[in-house]
């Protein structure tokens, strides 16, 4: 039986041939304000913050909407948008997500994410202590195209194990400074001494 809602008002549901309608009920994502149910176990709901994860004291502004289906779930938009015109990056939206705070989570727990478009543009804008772009491969991460370019203030290049560069053409190498030394003159070769004191001597930690 379900508990009464925390708002103290009547429970409400309306059962139709293939589909129910229902406020009030408790769930593990709150109460109940609106929730449809179909025969194919779809449901699409509205939730007091009084559920999994509910914020603090709960409340107006904080409630959450659920969509829930078994199957796939399909959007199409912007049919009716001008066709761009070849080399235009200029933002011409057909849907926006935007979160006002808190983070957005992409997860397919069996399964794979593609992204496909004319351009993809990746803006990490944070200041400060933010700002960060990560990309993690548990086995292989493969970037490839005619012209790739890699720019910063610093950059560190690491390996734990081999490293190979192989340029077929011209193999091009500028710098105001350089030192270069195996591992072992950091601590018993004849450089150990001048090296300690270049701050190559250590490497950042990527």
């Amino acid at each position: 039986m379900s508990k009464a809602p925390n708002d103290k008002k009547n429970l409400e549901r309306q059962a139709k041939l293939r589909y129910a309608i229902q406020s009030g009920q408790s769930s593990i994502h709150g109460d109940t304000n609106y929730e449809i149910q179909t025969q194919e176990a779809q449901s699409f709901g509205f939730y007091a913050s009084t559920g999994q994860g509910a914020s603090e004291g709960g409340g107006p502004g904080t409630g959450k909407a659920v969509l829930y289906t078994p199957g796939s779930y399909t959007e199409v938009l912007g049919e009716g948008l001008k066709v761009r015109n070849a080399g235009d990056i200029s933002q011409l939206p057909a849907k926006i997500v935007k979160a006002k705070r808190g983070d957005m989570i992409f997860e397919c727990e069996n399964g794979n994410i593609l992204l496909r478009a004319k351009n993809i543009f990746v803006d990490a804008n944070g200041g400060g202590q933010d700002g960060q772009f990560t990309v993690k491969a548990e086995r292989i991460a493969d970037i490839g195209a005619p012209d790739i370019r890699v720019q910063g203030e610093k950059v560190t290049v690491k390996s734990s194990k081999d490293m190979t560069v192989i340029a077929k053409g011209q193999f091009e190498l500028k710098y105001g400074f350089m030192v270069a030394a195996a591992f072992a003159d950091e601590n018993f070769g004849a450089l150990t001494a001048n090296l300690k004191k270049t701050q190559l001597s250590s490497l950042r930690k990527l």
